[in-house]
């Protein structure tokens, strides 16, 4: 006869009230750092930074920029309410964006809120990011212009586009504010070989297509005349602050130091401060150890991985140039990591140009 076992003595399972103990605890911390986190990322945190420029103009002396990066078409409540809760009381000269300032759809209504809360005597001016569509067209779009419709809403509100060199005057002093790209720029290539896309151009039979690419080459042969004017305007004395979304590495320095030392139309010998963004300060962090991640590209070995702060946030000089690279305001799905800021308070950064040595 089949024998089953009777349930009634089988031994007792045992429990164990610890591990049930840590499993909840460990759930309610979890949550917990969640919900601070998810707090964390709707405040906006205000750095300060000073920079020592040798030879600065005394009208220039304590001049203040605000540098902003990385929104990613982000809201800080209605119109940007907490960043402007945030700049409240702050002084500051100019406004530079250095890039990503769209949605992953391309939409730029965060960005138009936050040019709106700006004062209107104060310059915006802005250069594009990686993840921001392409802010020329040379293909029909809808409008007349070889911009497109995001770049020239932003003008709309009144933002600066930083497709070439912009002059600011104090006084007897002079700053320029240049797109970094600008420097190392061979014009006289670049305007042989508009001319020859142009005289192409004019060979194809007419179509909206070609009517939109001859345009693109006019707006880029007369950004080109803007360039040369300002290199030919600039003096040795004026300042230079360079926007660029991607941050300097040493290689591009070095570059950018061998051509601005040799001799060309530019007149430019120093660069004062290059403004960046991209890394958004590493986007998870982790406390006494910093970054968690910057792109592989960056250049810090170790495939990105813990790259240490020096060359993802803040102030560092390399080749005696000066860069500040923003810890941003968004979170972008570049760096390798889930898009979302970790034990990282998006920060926007009052800039001061001092001839005064800092620590």
């Amino acid at each position: 006869m089949k024998r089953y076992r009777d349930p009634l003595f089988a031994p007792e399972r045992r429990r164990h009230p610890a591990l049930i103990f840590l499993v909840i605890f460990l759930s309610f911390v979890l949550a917990t750092l969640l919900v601070f986190n998810h707090i964390n990322n709707s405040r906006v945190n205000l750095s300060r930074q000073n920079v020592t420029v040798p030879n600065l103009p005394s009208a220039l002396e304590r001049f203040r920029i605000l540098h902003i990066s990385d929104l990613h078409g982000l809201s800080f409540g209605a119109r940007q309410e907490r960043l402007a809760d945030t700049l409240a009381g702050i002084s500051y000269d100019i406004v530079c964006i250095t890039g990503d300032i769209t949605g992953k759809d391309g939409s730029i209504d965060a960005f138009l809120d936050l040019v709106d809360i700006f004062p209107d005597d104060v310059p915006v001016y802005f250069i594009i990011g990686d993840e921001d569509p392409a802010p020329i067209l040379a293909v029909p779009h809808g409008n007349a212009s070889a911009k497109a419709d995001y770049i020239l809403e932003a003008e709309s509100h009144g933002a600066i586009y930083l497709d070439a060199p912009q002059k600011i005057t104090v006084g007897k002093a002079n700053l320029w504010i240049y797109p970094e790209w600008v420097y190392t720029l061979d014009v006289d290539a670049s305007e042989t070989a508009y001319s020859t896309r142009y005289a192409q151009l004019l060979e194809e039979p007419e179509s909206e297509q070609r009517a939109a690419a001859m345009t693109a080459v006019e707006y880029q042969q007369e950004q080109l005349q803007r360039i040369r004017a300002a290199r030919r305007e600039t003096l040795e004395t004026d300042i230079h602050i360079a926007l660029t979304h991607h941050p300097l590495q040493l290689s591009a320095l070095e570059n950018m130091q061998a051509w601005t030392a040799s001799e060309n139309d530019s007149y430019v010998r120093t660069i004062s401060l290059v403004l960046s963004g991209h890394y958004c300060a590493g986007q998870w962090r982790l406390p006494f150890v910093g970054a968690v991640r910057v792109p592989e590209s960056a250049g810090v070995g170790n495939k990105g991985w813990f790259p240490g702060d020096q060359k993802v946030v803040g102030f560092s000089t390399f080749l005696g140039i000066p860069q500040y690279i923003s810890p941003g305001l968004g979170a972008s799905e570049a760096i390798g990591l889930p898009a979302f800021r970790l034990f990282n308070t998006p920060t926007v950064t009052q800039i001061t140009l001092t001839s005064k040595l800092t620590n």
